[in-house]
């Protein structure tokens, strides 16, 4: 049994007791008090932020039933031991569930709820589901993603693609009745080019649009990796072209998803912005042959040097410009005395949809950290770093650092302490990002043997030249080691806050 899926499990079981039960500041009530409160709760009116909150607790208990599952159905054989196996971290679920929301009496920023323990067991069982109906295509594209190569390049464009979406619609709070439309429709939470609940952005929501354009970059990749095996014929401008319309309509779907859903804020100007990404994807796909590894080393470095101080400055506008750069005028000291320190105190606080969007961002904006490590290590020489990942976090941790301490110096703004350990992880993704990317990248050294031996026809066939591709890597680039634990062995062919309800 893979050691990784079992510590994930447990990792899984503790994060949700921590989300559970923070903050920690358990009252002296009477156990006879909460039971008595506890036995007569009954199901609350579905509001829409019920239902966020509702959805939220469901996304939250997921990756325990998953995790759960897979580490326990590998110990049995059969439909009767995977029933037996579900069974056990469903009701692993439900008594989780049931012991927090009871121990929640005693918070005095808490409320039980049994909206929230059908939540978190629904969350539980489709875990489960989850694993038994994915864990066979997932185990095979994930053997595939680690052969590298052409072939896991393309999946692991997919499944951005997927992330990507998922996490823009993100708490999945969509609308259920005619009421919540006309209530949007409303609403300033869309504009048809800015919505007017931005509108005191400034700078910050062209940066921010700017962002949508790198990080749609990859489905226009995509988009055009699919575009030049499908029609072969096409000249390169015509490629382009052809993307436009897709290139469109993905914006708009997912802006239009923003608009279903209850806090999602849907503009025309982030519909252009993504549309522009991809359409500069798929430009970046026709043009590859400038783009090759022997190329771009070359420019690795002079463009990390280049973006160094844009990239800085950037950092100082998104972090320290929300109130037009206005020095503190009260104590310092007393503002930092009044800084909790408890990881994601302040994403407890607020709304689900506005604790996920800071998370997201943050993850941007120290993503590049990791990024900007990787390429100059790999530069000079075009090859695999071997070091630099914890560089990578540590910059990463000590620029957040410096941010948050500087928002004790700035009037209206606040220093969250788990910003750094947020940005910590987001230089390791980076790197990370990297690492399988080039981990892909290292099959296009065949696409010119590939395109001169077989003239007009697509770069890749997967059928024929998969194992080739697979081959075409001897160095696993750093993001973990082949795992054949991980299938066991079966054939890859199958404070003074109002009290919240939590």
């Amino acid at each position: 049994m893979s050691k990784r899926v079992v510590l994930w499990a447990w990792l899984s079981w503790v994060a949700v007791l921590y989300a559970t039960l923070m903050p920690f500041e358990f009252g002296n009530q009477s156990f006879a008090q909460a039971w008595s409160h506890f036995t007569s709760l009954s199901f609350p009116q579905m509001s829409a932020s019920a239902r966020q909150q509702w959805v939220a607790n469901i996304l939250m208990f997921l990756p325990l039933g998953l995790f759960w599952a897979a580490w326990l159905s590998g110990y049995v054989r059969g439909f009767l031991g995977h029933l037996l196996v579900g069974l056990f971290v469903a009701l692993l679920a439900l008594a989780t569930t049931a012991m927090v929301e009871f121990l929640q009496f005693w918070l005095p920023r808490r409320e039980p709820s049994l909206l929230d323990m059908s939540g978190n067991f629904i969350g539980g069982v489709l875990g489960v589901l989850a694993w038994y109906g994915l864990s066979g295509p997932g185990r095979r594209w994930l053997a595939m993603l680690r052969q590298g190569g052409l072939g896991a390049l393309r999946r692991g464009l997919v499944l951005y693609v997927v992330a990507y979406v998922l996490f823009a619609w993100l708490p999945l709070d969509f609308m259920v009745s005619w009421q919540e439309w006309a209530g949007k429709l409303d609403s300033d939470s869309w504009g048809l080019w800015r919505a007017p609940v931005g509108e005191d952005l400034g700078i910050r929501w062209w940066v921010l649009r700017s962002m949508i354009v790198v990080m749609t970059l990859p489905m226009g990749v995509l988009l055009g990796w699919w575009l030049v095996e499908r029609v072969p014929a096409v000249s390169a401008f015509g490629v382009i072209l052809l993307a436009l319309v897709p290139g469109v309509a993905f914006g708009l779907l997912v802006e239009f998803g923003q608009f279903l859903t209850v806090s999602g804020v849907a503009e025309g100007g982030s519909a252009l912005s993504r549309a522009l990404g991809v359409t500069l994807g798929v430009v970046l796909y026709v043009g590859r042959a400038y783009f090759t590894p022997h190329r771009m080393r070359f420019w690795a470095r002079p463009a990390v040097l280049l973006l160094f101080i844009p990239y800085l400055l950037l950092m100082v506008v998104l972090n320290l410009g929300g109130k037009g750069f206005a020095l503190e005028t009260g104590s310092v000291l007393a503002k930092l005395e009044s800084v909790r320190f408890l990881p994601f105190w302040y994403h407890y606080m607020v709304p689900e949809a506005v604790a996920i969007g800071s998370l997201l961002l943050h993850v941007v904006m120290y993503v590049p950290v990791g990024i900007g490590v990787w390429l100059w290590r790999w530069g000079p020489g075009g090859i695999t770093p071997r070091r630099g990942l914890w560089l990578a976090v540590l910059l990463a941790f000590m620029l957040a650092l410096v941010m948050e301490t500087g928002k004790l110096y700035m009037a209206g703004l606040r220093p969250d302490p788990t910003s750094v350990w947020i940005a910590a992880a987001a230089g390791w993704l980076g790197w990370q990002a990297c690492a399988a990317a080039w981990w892909g990248l290292r099959g296009v050294r065949d696409w010119g043997g590939w395109e001169k031996a077989h003239p007009g026809r697509p770069a890749v066939r997967e059928k024929g030249s998969r194992q080739r591709l697979a081959d075409s890597g001897s160095e696993y680039p750093g993001v973990e080691p082949a795992d054949a634990g991980f299938v066991r062995g079966e054939a890859l062919g199958r404070g003074g806050a109002p009290r919240r309800q939590g």
